[in-house]
């Protein structure tokens, strides 16, 4: 199976796809697209530096130390962070001032896959553009081009400590730390042995709550499933009840995304994170929201709420960030547990996200369970399959060709994939920007509608085979 080249990244199975010589190319082609931007500014002296950190995958070492000498053997300097969650590695790339930053972590992929993260010096993940240049430089096999450094000009390395601090300080600063303090919440935390767990204790006792844990340690071997969905967060939900927590925060390996579970032991889904965490803020700064194209139809709810609009991105993370900075907007993310305030890091962070939801919980002076019970409710669901190779815009021909007439009173938009829609249910299909798979997501005011809609998503792409 060929490498994973997308908006989410580079990535690949250790060993199989992703190589040393793989790696050194795509570091390599990292190096060439940031020391031409590096270049460009009028204050540029010395060499350009690197920041890089890395989740817990029993390969991250490896790779760590693979892509820092690259890095060195071209002349930059570089910073090592450890192991850290992916929003640590950009938010401390723009802090300490670095060229650009690479976080080594295939997120919510399993253990034998790993990949790069590449962002600017704004602390921004690189953009399609950007990742089609890097992949061209290496089909081009330009890393034969490159110019390595003789021993006068080897780039050096040194150590960072205090990446986790700068996040958290950061963090503090845009919060509502007293009233949050003056709860002294009981949370529970599984960051699933992943970098979470070498910030969110610090973190949630600097807002003096108590803090209890699960697979909280780190661990090169994940100890459970690492997507945090529902039904990877039993753990989770049964610590919430056993400990009489207030509430229960689930990661996934890289700490960008959050999942929630409420104080009656019951894991909400990641939908609702974006949810919770925009009413905190909306109550006290008016925006437009913007999100993905499958994020849940609760968004549009929330902004109603609060007299604002709802603009929607293709897929990819990046994508709802460079659509926030064009229109200026301070709230948004995506619909898988990821919230984005540019103004704190403008990227999905589940450390930005626990700050939000604590605020409500403080603000709202009632449980979870109670609040969640207020919301509107949708029912989705999210489902994959396995299809041919083929060039995207085929599929998707095929795809809307299959399913057109069976949604004659429904709006479609084909900007990422096909879907389906109308203002109290939606079907989407696309290519997953992380696994050889088609995505199959929908969500509608009743469970059975559905799992009917999933059943129609299913059976075209069946037809397809």
């Amino acid at each position: 199976m060929p490498m994973m080249v997308s908006v989410s990244g580079i990535r690949g199975i250790v060993g199989k796809d992703l190589t040393p010589p793989t790696i050194v190319s795509y570091i390599s082609g990292f190096a060439h697209i940031v020391r031409e931007e590096y270049k460009k500014k009028d204050n540029a002296a010395g060499r350009p530096t690197v920041l890089i950190g890395r989740d817990t995958r029993p390969s991250g070492e490896y790779i760590h130390k693979l892509a820092e000498g690259t890095l060195n053997a071209l002349g930059f300097d570089t910073i090592d962070i450890g192991i850290a969650t992916t929003p640590t590695v950009l938010l401390a790339t723009k802090k300490l001032r670095c060229t650009g930053g690479i976080a080594i972590t295939a997120s919510h992929n399993p253990s034998e896959w790993n990949a790069f993260k590449f962002c600017d010096a704004r602390g921004l993940f690189f953009t399609n553009d950007r990742i089609n240049k890097i992949d061209q430089h290496v089909k081009k096999a330009a890393v034969s081009k490159n110019k390595w450094s003789n021993y006068a000009h080897t780039g050096h390395s040194r150590s960072e400590k205090g990446a986790s601090a700068l996040h958290i300080q950061e963090v503090l600063n845009h919060i509502d730390v007293n009233s949050i303090r003056k709860k002294k919440f009981r949370v529970a935390v599984d960051p699933a042995g992943g970098t979470g767990c070498m910030i969110d204790r610090e973190f949630l006792e600097a807002l003096g709550c108590t803090v209890i844990g699960v697979y909280d340690h780190p661990e090169p071997e994940f100890p459970r499933k690492p997507e945090p969905v529902p039904q990877n967060l039993s753990a989770l939900e049964k610590l919430v009840k056993t400990k009489n927590a207030d509430i229960g925060f689930a990661q996934d390996p890289d700490g960008d995304r959050l999942s929630i579970v409420s104080d009656e032991g019951i894991a909400l889904g990641e939908e609702y994170t974006l949810v919770l965490a925009g009413e905190a803020f909306l109550r006290r700064e008016t925006t437009e929201i913007v999100c993905n194209l499958s994020t849940s139809l609760m968004v549009e709810r929330l902004a109603q709420r609060h007299g604002v609009s709802v603009i929607r991105t293709k897929i990819g993370e990046i994508n709802v960030t460079v659509e926030m900075l064009k229109r200026v907007s301070k709230f948004g993310g995506e619909g898988n547990g990821g919230v984005i305030v540019p103004g704190i890091n403008p990227c999905r962070d589940s450390i930005v996200a626990m700050g939000l939801v604590l605020e409500l919980l403080a603000d709202e002076n009632r449980s979870l369970s109670r609040i969640v019970d207020a919301l509107p409710r949708f029912y989705m669901k999210k489902d994959r399959a396995a299809v041919p190779v083929m060039d995207r815009n085929w599929l998707y021909k095929l795809v809307h060709d299959s399913t057109r007439e069976i949604f004659p009173n429904h709006f479609c938009s084909t900007r990422d994939g096909i879907k389906y829609y109308n203002n109290s249910e939606w079907l989407h299909m696309r290519a997953s920007n992380t696994e050889p798979i088609v995505r199959i997501m929908a969500e509608s005011e009743e469970a059975e509608r559905t799992n009917g809609l999933i059943e129609i998503g299913r059976n075209c792409i069946k037809a397809i085979h």
